[in-house]
């Protein structure tokens, strides 16, 4: 399905497939946050109309993923709603289900959002609000979140605060899971003010907070070493094993929200364009972007998506793939 529609739109967040291939989903420029609606992208470098879309009415997709295809399998790419639908797509079929306790559905804990599905060593995994962790085994979503999970009440009744003192306390209480990644043994996971925590393949353990700053990505090096990005210029890296650094903390004004590697250098998606680390010093890149969500190493390149465009690096020159309806 293939057309031009009259309305400009934003890139939210996607996935690379192939090095001609992307995954997207985007909403209207004039649409209320309020109103949520999602049109999801290919982008097919090697076809005439390139672009193709379907559209999710009423979700607001947060994530995608793209799990690495197995010999003689069709390849599917899914996509995550902030109430816990995963749609998965193939050219064989459409399917959704429901991460039942997450959300704000009246079937739901009421537990609020997520925010990011990732692959994981054969296991697809979900991380949102207040510390929820999700993972898919052979039949339905279990929780994966012993000692992380916030199950109390959101607004703590307290006749020695006020109502708008106990909202202040929860939102600064409440954890918020922005990012999931690492393998099998070793997951880690990030959020609001600092949070960093480690799955060692039996138990969470809550790993000591080196910053205030939101934490949103997590990128592992092929050396292992474990690279997180957050708000205000943030970066750290380590491991759960050896303990983690504070590489940068406000010297940048940007937020950070992505991070890969590509042909051994780390690469940051931020607020205000891309930023490439060497030798343990940050600099930005000279390609203009702002809002890159998404940034992901994919058979000899690099996609980068931001708020406006589609970025392709070959490693040595920047492709900018401009969307039809913008």
């Amino acid at each position: 399905m293939t057309s031009k529609q009259s309305k400009t739109l934003i890139m939210n967040t996607g996935s690379a497939i192939d090095r001609d291939m992307y995954y997207m989903s985007c909403s209207f420029t004039d649409r209320a946050l309020d109103e949520p609606y999602s049109r999801l992208f290919f982008y097919q470098d090697k076809n005439k109309d390139k672009w193709f879309y379907h559209d999710r009415p009423d979700w607001h997709v947060v994530s995608t993923c793209f799990p690495p295809p197995t010999l003689g399998a069709t390849r599917k790419i899914y996509a995550l709603s902030e109430e816990g639908y995963i749609e998965c797509f193939s050219r064989d079929a459409i399917s959704v289900e429901k991460i039942q306790d997450a959300g704000l559905d009246p079937s739901s804990k009421m537990y609020g959002y997520v925010n990011k599905l990732k692959f994981i060593d054969g296991q697809m995994y979900s991380c949102g609000h207040r510390g929820q962790i999700y993972r898919r085994n052979e039949s339905t979503w279990e929780h994966f979140d012993d000692h992380i999970l916030q199950k109390n009440k959101l607004i703590t009744e307290d006749p020695d605060m006020s109502f708008m003192e106990s909202v202040k306390l929860s939102i600064d209480e409440t954890i918020d899971l922005f990012d999931i990644d690492g393998s099998r043994g070793d997951i880690y996971v990030v959020g609001t003010d600092g949070f960093l925590a480690n799955h060692d393949g039996t138990q969470w353990h809550k790993l000591p907070r080196l910053t205030a700053a939101d934490l949103h990505c997590i990128c592992i090096s092929t050396s292992g070493t474990v690279w997180i990005a957050g708000s205000q210029g943030t970066i750290i890296s380590g491991s759960a094993r050896l303990g983690f650094k504070v590489l940068s903390r406000k010297n940048i004004d940007a937020d950070f929200y992505s991070a890969a590697e590509f042909q051994d250098h780390i690469y940051i998606g931020a607020s205000d364009g891309i930023y490439i680390i060497t030798d343990n010093k940050i600099k930005k890149v000279n390609i203009t972007a702002k809002e890159v969500s998404s940034i992901e190493s994919k058979d000899g390149v690099m996609w980068a998506l931001s708020s406006e465009k589609l970025l392709r690096f070959d490693g040595c020159r920047w492709e900018v793939l401009t969307h039809i309806d913008n």
